[in-house]
């Protein structure tokens, strides 16, 4: 017990300094801006479900990891998830949010195994997401509680064997609980998988946290944020096209959409948000706009959905856009061209994020008859004052995404938060799009801004 106690004690007690001391893989940083070591919490000896070795000895040295679990309180049973780059096929997820999904389910089905439901109705027994890749998103009070218990520590594993094998035995049980029934409880199902929304509330978490880290760490490379400036106004156009007619339907647009309507509001800029838009209403929208942002100091426009190109021409495409049958005449007659989208945005300074280079149907049918048309979209020759990030190079297909939010969308929303000028964010931005996806989608930008540097979260305080 003293020994369980004085581990919490200096976890509590953990600062900056003591966690340079720990190994890189096994440091992270909490919520509450402390640091911590993995090897000082009382689970980092457990063995997980199936495995030989404790949590410790499967940490990946890259510390590309997620670690979950349920409550160490005495009415819980002992349940864990760790879901990295050494794990199964099945855990070795290729993101951040990926690999704490992994964990939380991975978690949740130890916790079934353990004991039938009923012996920990009414307990507080969920499991949690406490490490993913170096970031916690519990505060270290939370953490401490989540991990307190004065029920006898569980034994530690036994010395690491030099290459631990998936799937090997474990002789050990996996967690304690209460006593077994005098008959065998029967087989449970499988722990539900983790929501959408449980998954989504992570990714903000981690999103929030990961740009803190980040941002300090910029502050300690001597990327100093530009000093307060006088407050602008912006003002912002954000379109999701998801729900097409006749090109069938893709799931982020609407969700990425309304992320980024969330994110820039929090900003202090005003928004005008339109979802799945046909082109009457597409046309509606940018007029409404140039009227509300006349007088604006900087415009913006984010549009995620269907784009294309022909004859060098970049085309938004609007939801009641054909696709049987298309040809580059229906093309310029139905969609709305970047050039002509930009007409509308009448501040000196314009910023534009297009997530519009996702695999389109109609372009793929221009491309096979041999027409003008291209892959993706056309590269831009943006005029002084003009900033276009696109999903990813010129000529390249991005990707929707597997989540609630394209690889793109999702770097943004990560990003914007830095305390940088728009163009160090956007080359955090290329970064994490190329790490998500395996170097498959390169975001680029075209155009020159002028004037000082330009931070977007503080652009209106």
């Amino acid at each position: 017990m003293m020994r369980f106690l004085l581990a919490l004690a200096w976890m509590a007690a953990a600062t900056l300094a003591q966690a340079q001391s720990c190994v890189p893989r096994y440091q992270f940083v909490l919520a509450d801006g402390t640091s911590g070591c993995l090897t000082a919490l009382p689970l980092a000896d457990e063995r997980l479900p199936g495995w030989s070795s404790s949590v410790r000895q499967l940490a990946p040295a890259s510390g590309s990891y997620a670690l979950a679990s349920s409550p160490r309180a005495p009415a819980c049973p002992r349940a864990l998830g760790l879901a990295g780059t050494v794990m199964p096929l099945s855990l070795a997820s290729t993101t951040t949010a990926l690999r704490a999904e992994s964990a939380l389910a991975e978690c949740r089905r130890a916790l079934a195994a353990a004991t039938p439901p009923a012996a920990v109705a009414g307990t507080d027994c969920d499991c949690r997401l406490l490490i993913a890749d170096g970031v916690s998103p519990l505060s270290a009070d939370e953490l401490r509680a989540h991990l307190s218990s004065e029920a006898p520590a569980v034994a530690a594993a036994p010395s690491p064997s030099p290459s631990p094998q998936v799937g090997a035995a474990d002789p050990a049980p996996v967690a304690a609980g209460p006593a077994p029934a005098s008959t065998p409880p029967p087989v449970e199902p499988a722990a539900p998988a983790v929501t959408a929304a449980e998954l989504d509330a992570v990714r903000q978490q981690l999103a929030q946290l990961q740009a803190q880290m980040q941002a300090q760490t910029a502050v300690q490379r001597g990327e100093r944020a530009p000093a307060a400036g006088p407050r602008l106004q912006a003002r912002a156009l954000v379109i999701g096209n998801g729900r097409y007619a006749h090109l069938g339907t893709l799931p982020n647009p609407g969700r990425d959409a309304e992320a980024m309507a969330a994110k820039l509001r929090s900003f202090g800029i005003e928004v005008d948000l339109v979802l799945d838009a046909d082109r009457n209403a597409l046309v509606q929208a940018l007029a409404t706009y140039q009227q509300r942002a006349a007088g604006a100091d900087v415009n913006i426009l984010f549009y995620a959905g269907h784009g294309l190109q022909v004859g060098g021409v970049n085309y938004i495409v609007p939801v009641d856009m054909r696709g049987d049958g298309a040809t580059v005449g229906s093309v310029r007659l139905t969609g709305v061209s970047l050039e002509d989208m930009l007409e509308y945005l009448p501040a000196k300074t314009r910023i534009v994020f297009l997530d519009a280079c996702r695999d389109n149907p109609v372009a793929r049918s221009l491309v096979a008859t041999r027409s003008v048309a291209g892959v993706g979209l056309a590269p831009v020759q943006g005029t002084t004052g003009t900033l276009i990030s696109y999903a990813t190079k010129d000529g390249a297909v991005a990707e929707d995404g597997r989540g609630r939010h394209s690889p793109y969308t999702e770097a943004l929303l990560a990003h914007l938060d830095l305390p940088l000028d728009i163009a160090v964010v956007l080359r955090r931005v290329r970064e994490a799009v190329m790490s998500a996806t395996g170097n498959r989608q390169q975001p680029w930008e075209y155009g020159s801004l002028v004037g000082d540097e330009l931070v977007l979260s503080r652009l209106a305080r």
